[in-house]
């Protein structure tokens, strides 16, 4: 599983990159009440990362294999993280969502939000997540899990994240 995490956290490091290049006009643009710049600043990031996410998904679920094979030459391995590397690719580009939704509600000073936010993936579902999918799906639960809890805080994010994006609009 840690084969997957780095591929998917090299992949996500253009996110969050892109997100560190976002935050100060959000937060310059919040703070002048330009509400609209910080709307459209988000929407062409979430785009433009979404877009990235999808082709590098795409590409990724294809060559699995090979990528896997790039870290260990153990058939077992190979399957094996073959399988979790096509999960977590699905849910992919969910991920830009979420990330730009915790930067912006921690730019624009939305503490609470930004911390559950920021909490859930590895925390509030996945721990839960890592101790019930492997009792009933075993190894696929195991390999399923990353995956299920990026889908949980994506869910998330949108009741976190709309009435702020909304609140924004009605505010000009």
């Amino acid at each position: 599983m840690s084969i997957v995490t780095r591929i998917c956290m090299f992949i996500n490091s253009f996110v969050i990159g892109f997100g560190q290049g976002f935050q100060p006009v959000c937060g310059f643009n919040y703070g002048a009440r330009l509400y609209k710049r910080v709307r459209a600043g988000f929407f062409f990031c979430i785009k433009l990362g979404v877009v990235f996410l999808a082709i590098c998904s795409i590409v990724g679920y294809i060559y699995a294999p090979e990528v896997v094979s790039w870290f260990r030459d153990d058939i077992h391995v190979i399957e094996t993280g073959t399988r979790a590397l096509r999960w977590q690719l699905i849910t992919l580009p969910l991920g830009v969502w979420v990330i730009l939704c915790n930067m912006m509600l921690q730019t624009i000073r939305k503490p609470v939000r930004a911390v559950i936010l920021s909490s859930a993936r590895q925390g509030l579902f996945f721990i839960p997540l890592i101790l019930i999918l492997p009792v009933y799906l075993g190894l696929q639960g195991v390999e399923m899990c990353q995956a299920v809890s990026d889908l949980c805080s994506f869910l998330l994010a949108i009741p976190l994240t709309i009435p702020v994006l909304n609140e924004m609009k009605r505010q000009g």
